[in-house]
């Protein structure tokens, strides 16, 4: 298997509303290498990528991963997670943060819903049937 290279304008073909005055390759970079954090971008990475016979499936996740973050990114500055209340009377917004395993981060954003979806396949484990076995000898 190959590593996913990063290409900032190939990553703006696909996702245009990341345009060049609200987001720079930089940060577009830093947030490719921060979602390798997240998913692992080696040969030795169990989501397959082979570009010589068109498997793209870690490059597809890498890019879902980056529009979350870029996405995340170009929240007001001081916003921490997505609005659970405001008030308008004397101005009063909250904001929620996911504290729970089970993709609520990544349910903030649409590319972060569509990443969980297709990540389940990688991440969950077997399935474990707990049975009583009789030993003869204990």
């Amino acid at each position: 298997m190959a590593v996913v290279e990063f290409v900032p304008a190939d990553f703006r073909e696909l996702y245009p509303q990341f345009t060049d005055a609200l987001i720079s390759d930089g940060q577009l970079t830093q947030a490719f290498n921060v979602a390798c954090l997240l998913l692992d971008n080696s040969d030795s990475s169990p989501v397959p990528y082979d570009p010589t016979t068109g498997v793209l499936v870690r490059q597809t996740l890498l890019n879902l991963l980056v529009c979350h973050l870029a996405t995340l990114a170009l929240w007001p500055l001081g916003q921490s997670g997505p609005v659970s209340s405001s008030a308008e009377g004397s101005v009063s917004v909250s904001f929620g943060l996911p504290t729970r395993p089970d993709g609520a981060y990544f349910r903030q954003t649409p590319c972060g819903q569509t990443y969980w979806q297709a990540i389940q396949a990688y991440i969950r484990g077997g399935r474990y049937y707990p049975v009583n076995y009789y030993h003869p000898w204990g």
